[in-house]
């Protein structure tokens, strides 16, 4: 499990744990999922000014696997009381949305571990342990549900420790699902070269592969956190591995928390050391949301460019689908 984390909270878990003979969640049961295509829906996760007229639902699917939203709690782990949490909901709408209405999207609840856990190295594994169990439970169910059709694996921050897990332990060690697994959207935990044991994706059309990025400020490089030579980067503007500044006008808005894509134009980006680093314009609005990590904006920054670059890769990978 990586160790980093850019902020802790203030209230700091005593040792609480679930009673880890109690039954595993049923996800035949719809109250433990955050969204199913098949119940919900997508619709009304999707920004408010975007225009779906164009769009076309693709024969693939995706289990998105939120990040933290455990903060205030005295257990190691999320009961079921906390799935009706409300940042789960904008989780959703900020990031899970980007494939909502092109995929049959999947986001199960699970009881993740507590954000403390990134800083206690004994209770913190074992609180990762138990919120496992439900990701790998939830994963099985997802893949006997959505038949023979390939699949896509996104998350952020705690959900990306999830997903290299998963990766790993469980879909590289079966050839059926290693053949279905179509792309992997891995942000906002740090991925070193050979870690995973799937490739990163080096261009815009690369299937089979992860893409993946950690959002900072320009020539900012964060404390805690590891970068370097053996870490990797994908730039989201040019869809590319590369240390080159993206040209700010590829850049095609950012999605606030008001559900509405703004500021086109605004921004530029490139790889530095495994780290995504961003430059802004000097705007009166923008500048209230400068800060040197944009951990919580890894997906609203670029929304807009992963998904026209999702339609892509789908369009030219339609034969592979």
């Amino acid at each position: 499990m990586n160790t980093q984390i850019s902020k802790l909270e203030t209230v700091i878990p005593i040792n609480n744990f679930i009673d880890k003979n109690k039954i595993d969640l049923n996800y035949e049961n719809i109250n433990n999922w955050a969204f199913r295509s098949d119940i919900n829906n997508y619709q009304s996760l999707l920004p408010k000014n975007y225009d779906i007229k164009n769009d076309s639902l693709f024969n693939i699917s995706v289990f998105y696997i939120h990040p933290t939203t455990l903060f205030n709690s005295t257990n190691w782990n999320a009961d079921t009381a906390h799935f009706s949490n409300s940042l789960i909901n904008m989780c959703l709408e900020n990031q899970a949305s980007v494939f909502a209405g092109l995929t049959s999207l999947y986001a199960p609840h699970y009881r993740e571990m507590h954000i403390h856990s990134y800083n206690d190295t004994v209770n913190g594994y074992k609180a990762y342990d138990f919120a496992f169990s439900d990701i790998k439970s939830s994963f099985n169910y997802f893949i006997n549900k959505i038949g023979n059709s390939k699949f896509i694996l996104a998350s952020h921050s705690q959900g990306t420790n999830h997903a290299k897990r998963l990766i790993n332990e469980v879909i590289s060690k079966d050839s059926t699902l290693s053949d279905r697994f179509f792309l992997g959207y891995l942000l906002g935990m740090d991925i070193a070269v050979n870690e995973l044991s799937f490739d990163f994706c080096k261009c815009s059309t690369d299937i089979k592969c992860i893409i993946s990025w950690r959002t900072f400020n320009n020539e900012y490089f964060p404390k805690n956190w590891n970068y370097g030579s053996k870490y990797l980067s994908f730039n989201p503007i040019t869809n590319n591995i590369d240390t080159l500044w993206s040209n700010r006008s590829k850049h095609l808005g950012i999605l606030f928390p008001n559900k509405k894509i703004l500021f086109k134009n605004s921004l530029s980006a490139k790889n530095e050391k495994g780290l995504l680093w961003v430059k802004f314009p000097n705007n009166l609005i923008l500048n209230f949301y400068k800060t040197d990590s944009y951990h919580r904006a890894d997906y609203n920054l670029f929304w807009l460019n992963i998904r026209k670059n999702l339609i892509l890769r789908l369009n030219y990978n339609k034969t592979n689908i």
